[in-house]
């Protein structure tokens, strides 16, 4: 136990009177300094137990690792990860992202070290990260625990982070919500040892690892003027304190700048991150947000993904994502109420029990797992939030006087409001499920040490508090997104992955599930009648396009497919049709254009077909070659 701890029975449990006492400066060795700006394991701060509690995390996702071997679910990365595992095999190749990132690249290049030791393998790569995370997610949340409870509040914390259900989960999802649960739980433990002896060499580790939190997830940026205000809080001269939030914010900076350097140099334009902040800005805030909420990878992905191309001054990916951000401010400045009320919506259904889907739906992979059944449910309560949740608030307010629960509590309400600005989904809180459970075992504790206080006064509040959150975060939550089959989504998520690893057999038995859980799906029949025509089987091949188009009567693609088949029979004026009606939905489809093309020459009609080829030439330019021998027959002619 730390000499300068000690524990006072009472509702507000442990005291510190030495932890935030700013040193005299002296002249000490570089060593010294450097072994000051790093967490170190004292004698008296039960090491032994903090490996305990590793061994346990490790065990823990060990088993659930086993659990789904097998699991179809786990065979191939789904949709953001499928795109992180694909960006991290080229990296490990040595083949550099073109461009400006999409995504924050912290991610991609840890995940590459991974596929150097794991290879192609994605079982191998899954256990080595979920393997890495967990005992090193684990030993921070120790670390921080201990300087807030007491030692068995501690074990409990850790234990419970351990069993907390959506965190096993996405540790071993190839996303990087459980590596910034890791970087975040890291940054604090930074931030309370420099709170406790503040120096601009620990603000500055601080901030350097904040701007590394940053490569993972964008919304941790959340951290920084918690971190500053409290860095400007600590007991020393103003000109000191002004010194350590400026070492604070210059140590992001100082990792943020070669991003923007080689975004600038790929692409000739200042890009600080990535190119995906304004999408999501544009989703969460434009008038139709209910809707585009609901936008899932495939058909609606693409079409949202081409609204700003349309513009003629669109021209690559930075110019989509600053005109996603123009568009969203100019919704939020012709109705700033509705924009203020969605905020205040979406911030407090971020804190709500259940786990609100984004692309997949955790509770659709329940059955995968025992662990995953036992520490994710909703039968009466939203578990493990709907009681997580409250017991982190009573913790807050219990222990509100300690200057680290201050900092934690507004880590998290900060982090949650910055989220709020685009929209929550229970990917987006992993990042401060450490937190939450700590700061609910701190509830537990408070209400414990009540308890044996007989502060029947503080009980009542406590409880009553409880009571109200607990109701509160557990009501049923309609949500935008209620409307989406995710059984059926995931389905066809599967199938997509295989399709793409090259296992045509999964892949087709995936989509034929899909298409049976949910007839609507219009990506699922359009999947499966791309499996029938490369099988060569075209009538069944053309029921699937006719079904896309009668689920989605907008799918350009399954009318470019549905005019090939029918071109294939002869039946050109149809097919003309397909092709022309797929052009007018989408005018950025090359496909349609250099189809229609090829049908018109079948008639003859090679200057039309010259003109289209042109078109599709312009939009993709694997068509150049061609358009250019049809303009030298029509010259010869």
């Amino acid at each position: 136990m730390p000499k300068n701890r000690v524990y006072v029975a009472g509702v507000h449990g442990m005291l510190s009177d030495g932890m935030w006492q700013v040193r005299a400066f002296s002249m000490v060795s570089l060593r010294q300094r450097w072994q000051g700006l790093v967490p170190t394991v004292r004698p008296g701060d039960g090491w032994r137990t903090g490996l305990v509690l590793v061994v346990w995390a490790m065990v823990l996702q060990g088993f659930f690792l086993w659990e789904t071997r097998s699991a179809l679910y786990y065979r191939y990365p789904l949709v953001d990860a499928a795109v992180y595992f694909q960006q991290a095999q080229e990296l490990a190749r040595g083949v550099g992202t073109p461009g400006a990132f999409w995504q924050p690249p912290g991610y991609a290049y840890l995940l590459s070290t991974l596929c150097v030791a794991g290879g192609a393998s994605v079982w191998l790569v899954r256990v080595l990260q979920a393997l890495l995370l967990a005992p090193l997610g684990a030993w921070l949340l120790w670390r921080v625990s201990r300087r807030l409870l007491s030692p068995v509040g501690a074990c409990v914390a850790v234990g419970v982070a351990s069993l907390t259900g959506p965190l096993l989960f996405y540790q071993s999802q190839l996303l990087p919500a459980a590596p910034a649960a890791v970087l975040v739980t890291a940054v604090l433990l930074l931030a309370l040892r420099a709170g406790e002896r503040p120096s601009v060499a620990r603000w500055l580790v601080t901030g350097l690892l904040n701007g590394v939190t940053l490569l993972f997830v964008a919304t941790t940026a959340a951290l920084l003027p918690v971190l500053a205000l409290g860095a400007w809080g600590t007991p020393a001269r103003r000109a000191l304190r002004a010194r350590h939030v400026a070492a604070l914010l210059g140590g992001a900076l100082l990792v943020l700048t070669p991003v923007a350097l080689r975004n600038f140099e790929a692409c000739g334009k200042w890009v600080w991150l990535s190119t995906n902040g304004g999408t999501n800005f544009y989703i969460g805030n434009c008038r139709d947000w209910t809707v585009t909420l609901t936008t899932q990878p495939g058909f609606d992905w693409d079409k949202l993904m081409r609204v700003p191309y349309l513009q003629h001054q669109v021209q690559d990916a930075v110019d989509a994502d600053r005109q996603f951000r123009r568009m969203a401010w100019q919704e939020i400045r012709r109705a700033p109420a509705a924009f203020l009320q969605r905020l205040v919506r979406k911030a407090l259904v971020f804190w709500h029990g259940r786990e609100i889907p984004r692309n997949l739906d955790i509770y659709g992979w329940r059955d995968s797992s025992w662990l995953l059944r036992t520490t994710v449910w909703r039968e009466g309560l939203w578990f493990p939030m709907g009681v997580l949740v409250p017991l982190a608030l009573v913790g807050a307010g219990a222990y509100w006087r300690q200057r680290p629960v201050r900092w934690l509590a507004g880590a998290a309400v900060a982090s949650g409001l910055f989220v709020a600005l685009y929209f929550p989904c229970s990917r987006y809180r992993v990042p401060l499920l450490p937190v939450v459970v700590l700061l609910a075992v701190a509830g537990a504790q408070a209400l414990g040490e009540a308890w044996r206080a007989q502060a029947w006064r503080m009980v009542g509040l406590w409880v009553g508090l409880l009571l109200v959150a607990g109701v509160a975060v557990n009501l049923p939550l309609a949500w935008p997104t209620d409307r989406i089959r995710y059984d059926a989504h995931l389905w066809n998520a599967m199938g997509v992955a295989a399709d793409v690893r090259r296992d045509p057999a999964t892949a087709k038995r995936c989509y034929e599930e899909a298409v049976r859980r949910d007839s609507q799906l219009a990506d699922a029949q359009f999947n499966l009648g791309t499996m029938y025509t490369r099988n060569k089987d075209a009538q069944r091949a053309e029921t699937c396009y006719e079904a896309a188009i009668a689920a989605r009567a907008d799918h350009d693609k399954a009318r470019v497919n549905l005019g090939i088949c029918l071109a294939d029979r002869g039946k050109l004026a149809e097919a003309l049709h397909q092709f022309t009606m797929a052009e007018t939905l989408n005018p950025l489809n090359a496909e349609a254009f250099a189809n229609h093309a090829a049908v018109l020459q079948r008639y003859g009609r090679n200057a039309e077909a010259v003109e289209l080829l042109r078109r599709a030439a312009a939009l993709e330019l694997r068509y150049r070659a061609l358009c250019r021998a049809l303009e030298r027959q029509v010259q010869r002619r």
